[in-house]
């Protein structure tokens, strides 16, 4: 459907797929003055599409990769460059990823460091599952994608024109006495918090987007509650997709034994042999951390004589 409303942006040469690394992003919007300059050159609207991203991100773990250096830059709307090739520059591009992976390949994939380094907090989660079983499905007709494409290509055009997009002093209102102290709570601390630092800027980008998809260049308070009710979604994706994982494998291994072992709770042996090469002070350690995480609890459980601390999960 953006295909057909807007060939020239969602089309082939500019949805590139395969992320490799950072200067390869880069060179799809570098700097090209040459008489021989593709169009591409001068046209620095990039819209990659991934459908695995699991391969990107795995791209990305490798040693000296710059690939997720540069989504930053990118994300932040700075111009790129690169310090192997000096000549490999972009000035002021605007790249915009679709990423899709499943929950199971992004907990395998993470790496803290990229948590704490702001890579992941760029991208906004949307988890989507299927409701329907349709074993003979063959898409929308090409009458309705004309007419849906029809649609968004009069919202497209009139964006276009627009220079630039403004607050309703209601919605400027909205923003700094709700939204915006709602969005900043990290109080729960973790990596949830970590996920979702961008909240706040994201959702001035996605009031930006429902107003100019009413044809208006001001925000309007609807704009930004209906905004800040899909970040809310966002915040539920990344606590079902990441509820119960910490950046640390470790606390993550402890935590799914502990499910695993259901009512009866995971004794202290029984933590002892899942970390048999660690100390006591290290397991006491993953134990604390765990118990920090909601659903996590030690009690007491009772025997044929003295009773057993155990570690449960209540969630």
């Amino acid at each position: 459907m953006l295909a057909e409303a807007l060939p020239d942006f969602f089309g082939p040469e500019h949805t590139p797929r395969g992320l490799n690394s950072g200067e390869g992003l880069i060179e799809y919007v570098k700097d090209d003055d040459s008489e021989a300059a593709s169009l591409a050159s001068f046209d620095k609207r990039l819209w990659v599409v991934e459908s695995e991203y699991a391969v990107t991100m795995s791209r990305g773990r490798r040693e000296g990769s710059s690939l997720p250096g540069v989504l930053r830059q990118a994300w932040d709307g700075d111009s790129l460059g690169s310090m192997i090739r000096d000549s490999l520059k972009a000035t002021d591009p605007h790249i915009a990823i679709l990423g899709h992976i499943t929950p199971e390949e992004f907990r395998a994939k993470m790496q803290d460091s990229e948590m704490a380094g702001g890579t992941y907090n760029r991208f906004l989660p949307i988890f989507c599952h299927r409701n329907l079983v349709l074993p003979g499905s063959r898409g929308a007709s090409p009458e309705l994608v004309a007419n849906l494409a029809a649609g968004w290509r009069t919202v497209l055009d009139d964006a276009a024109r627009v220079e630039q997009v403004k607050f309703s002093p209601a919605a400027w209102e909205l923003y700094c006495d709700q939204v915006y102290p709602a969005l900043s709570d990290d109080s729960a601390g973790g990596v949830i918090a970590q996920f979702t630092a961008r909240a706040a800027p994201y959702v001035q980008r996605v009031a930006m987007v429902y107003a100019l998809c009413d044809h208006t260049d001001t925000i309007s308070e609807a704009h930004m509650r209906a905004a800040w009710q899909l970040l809310n979604y966002a915040r539920a994706s990344a606590v079902h997709l990441l509820g119960d994982t910490t950046g640390d494998p470790k606390v993550n291994k402890l935590a799914e034994a502990v499910r695993a072992a259901g009512p009866d709770g995971l004794t202290a042996d029984q933590v002892r042999r899942l970390f048999k090469n660690s100390t006591r002070v290290e397991r006491d350690r993953l134990a604390a951390e765990l118990l920090d995480l909601p659903g996590y609890a030690r009690r007491q459980r009772a025997t044929g004589g003295r009773p057993t601390t155990v570690l449960t999960y209540a969630g």
